[in-house]
């Protein structure tokens, strides 16, 4: 006998507040723009902020993870009063993907993360000035064939269908400095060169940016710098030993020299490596930095490129709390609208709760919603209260 997915209960649909932060700072970037004559198609019953309403509501609310489900929730009181929309059809939802620019989302991604400006600690703000850190890397999750725009790769028998997120975050603070939605099959360094790219940042990137010196240095013509980390096949010339202090040695830096990269053509730009001893491991780590010695210390390096992790580490918690893997749209644009969506979930959820919710926390909205467990229960699980 086939069991029904629980149904959420009108009462506990939540996320009303987060939902009128995102219109708020939607609105401006919608009127200063020309809507297509698909948009102002007087019949249509929602706009573009109706359609991300929809998918951020979704976000918000765990409970809900098909777009059959979103549908249905429309049709509750509740859900009209704290969104300002009315019941919304399966076909008028699916064919949005296709009107809705996902583009229109960068500007409030933009516009969040200029809250986080002062993140960076003040020692590394007086040596960086305004340059900002970020981690520079991108997470795949896998998709369904029939969405065959998105063919990744054959392996044996099976065909591999995948959607790729690149994205610059910010080490300091969280936030995405820049993102970019492509099949999986796109190349890492060709999108960082050719869509994410500015100036003013110092780029933090493991071994698979290393390899293009052609994108390295691109990356300091724009007026920026990098912290990238080198294999251990890497060919190049020492040109200068640069000092080391105890401290530094004790932690396992072995080298710190000026270098000329490559064989034939070497590239003299006044770039260094700094070779480790990775404590505990003993796995040999080498960093390349553009930036000169009297800006950051090899020590600061190795520092930095440790906490590329944080990127790691929100690409894991973004695919283990919120459902982005039950695609409410099929085609590249309705996919990139939800997973711009659910960066800005990320965004507005840490900024009032001063931290991204774990799993747990997800968990026990999810429970919450579908009344398994009461308010005060609720409360306990989310760190609101203590327990009596």
């Amino acid at each position: 006998m086939a069991r029904r997915k629980p149904v959420p209960r009108e009462d506990t649909l939540s996320g009303f507040k987060l939902l009128e932060r995102f219109c708020e700072l939607f609105e401006p970037f919608d009127q200063r723009r020309v809507k297509s004559f698909r948009e102002s198609d007087p019949r249509r019953g929602f706009d573009a902020q109706g359609y991300f309403v929809m998918m951020l509501f979704t976000l918000l609310n765990p409970v809900i993870d098909s777009m059959r489900g979103l549908c249905a929730v429309s049709k509750f009181r509740r859900f009209e009063q704290g969104t300002g929309l009315g019941p919304v059809s399966l076909a008028s939802f699916s064919e949005a993907q296709s009107v809705f620019d996902a583009n229109l989302l960068r500007g409030v991604l933009r516009e969040l993360l200029e809250r986080n400006k002062d993140a960076l600690p003040k020692e590394l703000r007086g040596k960086l000035g305004q340059r900002e850190l970020e981690a520079i890397d991108s997470t795949i999750w896998e998709v369904i064939p029939r969405m065959g725009w998105a063919f990744w790769r054959e392996q044996g028998r099976n065909r591999h269908h995948g959607v790729r997120l690149h994205l610059r975050w910010r080490i300091f603070g969280g936030g995405c400095g820049g993102a970019e939605l492509t099949p999986a099959i796109e190349c890492e360094q060709r999108t960082l060169r050719h869509e994410l790219i500015e100036a003013g940042i110092v780029y933090v990137g493991d071994r698979n940016y290393s390899g293009n010196y052609g994108l390295l240095e691109r990356i300091v013509e724009v007026g920026s710098d990098f912290i990238v980390r080198l294999p251990e096949r890497a060919v190049f010339k020492e040109l200068e030993t640069l000092p080391l202090t105890k401290a530094e040695r004790a932690a396992g830096i072995t080298h710190h020299v000026r270098v000329a990269l490559g064989d034939e053509k070497p590239i003299d730009r006044n770039w260094r490596v700094v070779r480790m001893i990775i404590p505990g491991s003993g796995e040999p780590l080498m960093i390349l930095a553009s930036l000169p010695a009297d800006t950051l210390s090899a020590g600061d390096l190795c520092e930095i490129y440790r906490r590329r992790w944080s990127i790691e580490m929100f690409f894991r918690w973004l695919k283990c709390t919120l459902p982005c893997r039950h695609w409410l749209a099929e085609s590249p644009n309705g996919v990139a609208v939800q997973v711009y969506m659910a960066l800005i979930a990320a965004l507005l959820l840490a900024g009032r709760n001063g931290k991204l919710p774990g799993k747990r926390h997800m968990e026990a909205i999810r429970l919450w919603q579908t009344g398994w467990i009461e308010d005060d229960e609720l409360q306990q699980a989310l760190g609101l209260k203590k327990s009596s």
